[in-house]
């Protein structure tokens, strides 16, 4: 499943001493922070790219050693264009945590477990089944919402059969179907996309 990053917060800064770019993006499930930050000096200079922890912690994920960028951005002054000089750095340190995180981003077992059950139940115990582009295209364009449902006693509902504001929906499965879903999709001729 490939994520683009969405941009959430963004922080420029510069001073006679230094200038600064900060940015917090979403990526998936996962939130990542771009540093990258220049001084006068090549010392205190940091290129590095953190990833938001489940304990709200910053792990650092990657960096950009300055040694490798510092002799080409422009010496700190207060009035200095921070993204022309830094922008280019952070979209490259944010492409490499792409490279790294969407690689990683799994699907949680649980899912993998109920989808696994759905295709034996379809087609046997060793059945599969490809999914063309054009399968995609067509569950979206007919029937409700694919929703899945967790439900109590540990069964899980995946249906396409209920409008979006049917009561089976909107408890998540606790109050039953006022069977205004199936009336629409037999007024419709049976085309449950006019559901």
């Amino acid at each position: 499943m490939q994520f683009s990053p969405t941009v959430v917060d963004e922080y420029v800064n510069a001073t006679e001493g230094y200038y600064t770019l900060m940015r917090i993006l979403h990526l998936g499930p996962h939130t990542v922070r771009v540093r990258v930050h220049r001084e006068v000096e090549l010392e205190p200079c940091f290129a590095a790219a953190e990833v938001l922890s489940a304990d709200m912690a910053w792990t650092l994920l990657v960096t950009h050693h300055p040694e490798c960028w510092f002799d080409r951005t422009a010496t700190p002054f207060k009035h200095i264009n921070v993204k022309s000089e830094l922008e280019q750095l952070a979209d490259g340190l944010m492409q490499r945590v792409q490279d790294i995180l969407v690689k990683a981003i799994a699907i949680p077992e649980h899912v993998l477990d109920v989808v696994g059950a759905m295709l034996a139940m379809a087609y046997g115990s060793t059945g599969e089944h490809v999914i063309t582009p054009d399968d995609v295209k067509w569950a979206k364009a007919n029937g409700g919402p694919f929703r899945a449902i967790d439900r109590r006693d540990g069964s899980v509902l995946l249906t396409k059969a209920h409008r979006c504001d049917c009561p089976l929906l909107a408890s998540e499965g606790d109050d039953p179907c006022d069977g205004k879903c199936q009336a629409a999709a037999q007024a419709a001729g049976g085309d449950p996309s006019r559901n």
